[in-house]
């Protein structure tokens, strides 16, 4: 019997498959552990690094909105919202 996905569960999967991609490159110690705002901007200053020649305002406001939607009441990766999720995938790509 299969089971239908909506497209919103499909994006968020992708999102989050992109995102851990982007870790697994860059810290592969982070592989199979949760994964944390400390972790996902650690992340982020290793990819602004690693890209001197992008739009310093634009990456500014892209990881100001990933603070923003960051919920710390749920720190892990996988509990964050959709819009979240989709920001930072859009960043690490």
């Amino acid at each position: 019997m299969a089971i239908a996905r909506t497209a919103t569960e499909l994006r968020r999967w992708n999102d989050l498959a992109t995102i851990r991609r982007a870790l697994a490159a860059a810290m592969p110690e982070l592989a199979d552990r949760p994964v944390g705002l400390k972790d996902i901007a650690r992340l982020c200053k290793r990819r602004v690094a690693a890209r001197p020649g992008r739009d310093w305002h634009e990456m500014r406001d892209v990881i100001l909105t990933i603070g923003c939607e960051w919920d710390l009441a749920r720190d892990r990766l996988d509990e964050q919202s959709n819009a979240c999720l989709h920001c930072l995938a859009q960043f690490v790509t």
